[in-house]
């Protein structure tokens, strides 16, 4: 699926090259493609070499299954020691411009300032400002390398460790938590490119605080951290490098004059003369698809509960039947055909039938029902909404209204255990 970039941005003919369809902004979907939302990615870039980090980020979400529209970033008095500042004028925005904007997901990539203490970063301050602004602005971030030590940092106090020597190399990892979706399709010892000289133990993750390791490896530790309270995922890694990426490094660094170690299972028969390949490729695809799909999600129920929020708020009015309060309720769920037959119990149950049901798809969120109920209103209303929620297997969000003004909205996760004698109940539904 296409990603939208500038078509003067150098990582626009890289992409190009390599069969990645890009399309440029204002210039719409292929014909023929069907039209969709593209999901609107913020991109803070503190990599030095800011083209190259375009390029490789682009490129994964570029193969995923979904239309991208990326926007990037740096913070507002960031300056580039490696890119041009007419580069950066050209193609990014400033972190105060984007501040009251909304996205539905944020990746802030590494930076080479792993060394220092984190309040002693130059961009320190603004970096937790948009760390916070991503919890509220945000559907979901991806935080990398560094900037995934600074987030726990930031968010839970998890200091970083520095290692003897640099981890360097593609180190086999293991799926710790294989239920997670984020490890969905991955195989079992899958690659991932390593380069930094600290990490993040798992021993100094705080317990009861939602963080979950869901990949690491024996040789070069804790790899992907999910935080669903925050609904950020931290990879101490780079999936995202291209094939030649660590061979650049280790060069600079020789040529530097650097300590640095041979990277570990990457040049053949450990040649640096031979060109490596790159055997991650398929494993990051699959993640940030992966990443990608909880993007999706989070953006779907954002908007379908903007559309409950607004039919309730919606309240023109409605005929009367000689007296008789109306009541509406609007029901999110998966299925229609569980759904329906699920409300209808739950209203016999009360001794009331619908006078008017309609349901409509939702995409791959679902379905909708909205129902009317004759003579049914104030606090009824609030408790026949919440036994639908509990009763109605995949019912995400309840809705009610009726004319006197009596309005509410209920989610799943705000269930009561308790149901009326003779209701037919179903498992507790998350959010």
């Amino acid at each position: 699926m296409p990603i939208v970039l500038d078509t003067t941005m150098p990582a626009t003919r890289a992409l190009r090259e390599e069969g990645v369809e890009v399309i440029t902004p204002g210039t719409g979907r292929q014909k023929g493609r069907p039209q969709s939302q593209p999901l609107r990615i913020a991109i803070l870039n503190l990599m030095p070499e800011k083209p190259v980090t375009e390029a490789q980020i682009a490129r994964v979400l570029g193969e995923t299954a979904y239309d991208i529209e990326p926007t990037f970033f740096v913070p507002g008095d960031y300056r580039s020691k490696s890119t041009p500042d007419s580069h950066i004028a050209a193609f990014y925005e400033r972190w105060p411009s984007l501040r009251s904007r909304s996205f539905d997901g944020l990746i802030v990539t590494g930076a080479p300032v792993e060394t220092l203490p984190f309040e002693e970063v130059t961009y320190w301050r603004e970096l937790t400002e948009i760390m916070e602004w991503a919890r509220v602005r945000v559907g979901q971030t991806y935080y990398i390398c560094w900037a995934a030590q600074a987030a726990l940092w930031h968010f839970h106090g998890v200091p970083k460790r520095p290692l003897p020597e640099k981890m360097f190399g593609v180190f086999p990892h293991r799926i710790v938590a294989p239920d997670s979706a984020l490890m969905t399709g991955l195989a079992p010892g899958f690659g991932v490119p390593v380069s930094r000289h600290t990490e993040v133990a798992a021993a100094d993750l705080p317990k009861d605080s939602g963080l979950e390791v869901l990949a690491s490896s024996g040789e070069s530790g804790l790899c992907l951290v999910g935080d669903a309270p925050k609904r950020a995922v931290y990879m101490f890694n780079h999936l995202e490098y291209d094939a030649e990426t660590l061979a650049r490094e280790y060069r600079r660094d020789l040529e530097a004059g650097r300590p640095v170690p041979l990277p570990k299972h990457y040049f053949p028969d450990d040649d640096p003369a031979r060109a490596p390949a790159q055997t991650w490729r398929g494993s990051a695809r699959i993640l940030y698809r992966n990443w990608l799909d909880l993007v999706r999600r989070h953006a779907e129920a954002r908007h379908e509960g903007a559309e409950s929020v607004e039919w309730l708020l919606g309240r023109g009015a409605r005929p009367a039947l000689a007296g008789t309060v109306l009541t509406d309720f609007r029901i999110d769920a998966e299925d229609p055909l569980v759904a329906v037959p699920g409300l209808l119990r739950v209203l016999a149950a009360f001794g009331h039938s619908p006078s008017a049901l309609r349901t409509e798809a939702a995409g791959a969120a679902g379905c909708t029902i909205t129902l009317r109920v004759a003579a049914l209103g104030g606090a009824a209303a609030e408790r026949v909404a919440r036994h639908m929620l509990h009763a109605v297997r995949g019912a995400r969000r309840a809705a009610y209204r009726d004319p006197a003004g009596v309005a509410g909205v209920l989610l799943a996760d705000r269930m009561p255990t308790a149901c009326p004698k003779g209701l037919i109940t179903g498992r507790r539904n998350a959010a």
